[in-house]
């Protein structure tokens, strides 16, 4: 600061060689008085960006993913050394094995491109050296892998509520092949049922959306198409289980006609939802095509599943597409149609409504 009765120098009043070395002083510590501690001549250090909704979501799927592939494989080793397992349940038995074949399905499909190249350069690391350790936190019993499943299911259609559309289908899928075997695993071992997956009320967003990288959703063609196939396939099969209803033993009519009932009221709900979003309205049509042009028993008896894959489908591939606030209705749905199909079908895909790629053989 100057004092009043003086004349600042003028920098023709300094030697010209103190200029030069005062300039060079100053634009030395410029950069260290700004940007913290860089080398000289190196770039400037990289923060990465906080991670966005998706990542969190998909960091806690992985871990918990697994926790549950360790479980499995703990409690196939111990089945396998042990001749206790002579009278088990070969239910048990079917779907402890589709659970070790899904889970590194559903885990892969998690993972991005850059997860991806960097567990390939691990698993090559790893052929010369000790396998990586199991979670501490894995289960060792049955009941502790049904609860770290239960945990799965839910976070994965929580996660389905509030990701961004290219997620949000894969991790629907998940939960409801979660909800799927989960019900298999426990009734076919007498195990208290678990809780029952939410309900669409139930599923409203848990996690603060970052805003340096908020999701995203897809076009808006892909939504309405999804919304108009999901409203057909509703419509259909509150139609057949009504026509079941006619042909089946008392004891299932009832069943048959909640289940019209149901699917009547969602496609309602689904066409409420399309008139309000400019989607194609997909009309309640009197009749429609039996499968195969007749009713006979083995269509009687196939129906069911095949009703439930449908709907479960088109709801999966609805979330996927769907606007975050109209999801919970079809990820709901999703749900409750996996566990419909527990009883009925032996397997189920381990990413239900995607296709999976298969990985290329190793050199």
């Amino acid at each position: 600061m100057f004092r009043p009765a003086e004349r600042p120098l003028a920098a023709t009043d300094l030697p010209r060689r103190s200029l030069l070395r005062a300039a060079v002083g100053t634009l030395a510590l410029l950069p260290l008085a700004s940007c913290g501690p860089v080398a000289l001549g190196g770039p400037e250090e990289y923060t990465p960006p906080p991670p966005g909704i998706d990542d969190l979501y998909r960091t806690d799927l992985l871990a918990l993913l697994d926790r549950a592939l360790a479980g499995t494989g703990q409690i196939a080793a111990d089945r396998g050394s042990s001749d206790e397992d002579s009278g088990e349940d070969p239910v048990f038995s079917t779907a402890l094995a589709e659970l070790g074949t899904a889970l590194p399905i559903q885990r892969t499909a998690l993972l991005t491109g850059a997860q991806q190249e960097k567990e390939l350069e691990a698993g090559e690391d790893q052929a010369y050296g000790p396998a990586a350790p199991a979670p501490s936190d894995a289960p060792t019993d049955l009941p502790g892998l049904v609860s770290t499943l239960v945990e799965l299911r839910d976070l994965a259609a929580a996660a389905a509520r509030q990701v961004s559309g290219s997620l949000a289908r894969p991790t629907v899928a998940i939960a409801a092949h979660t909800a799927w075997i989960v019900r298999r695993l426990s009734e076919s071992t007498g195990t208290d049922r678990p809780s029952p997956p939410p309900t669409a009320e139930e599923l409203v967003p848990t996690r603060e959306v970052p805003a340096t990288d908020p999701p995203s959703i897809g076009a808006e063609s892909d939504y309405h198409s999804a919304l108009e196939r999901a409203q057909l396939e509703e419509w259909y099969a509150g139609y057949l289980h009504e026509v079941l209803a006619a042909r089946v033993e008392d004891e299932l009519r009832q069943q048959h006609l909640d289940l019209s009932e149901l699917h009547r009221q969602r496609a309602e709900e689904l066409g409420s939802v399309a008139e309000v979003d400019g989607a194609p309205l997909v009309p309640r049509q009197a009749a429609y095509p039996v499968p195969g042009g007749t009713l006979d028993a083995q269509t009687i008896a196939q129906l069911p599943a095949l009703l439930a894959r449908g709907v479960l489908i088109a709801h999966i591939a609805l979330v996927g597409a769907a606007p975050f606030e109209r999801r919970p209705l079809s990820i709901a749905a999703a749900l409750d149609e996996a566990e419909r199909l527990a009883p009925l079908v032996d397997s189920m895909e381990p990413l239900p409504s995607l296709e999976v790629e298969e990985s290329p053989p190793a050199d």
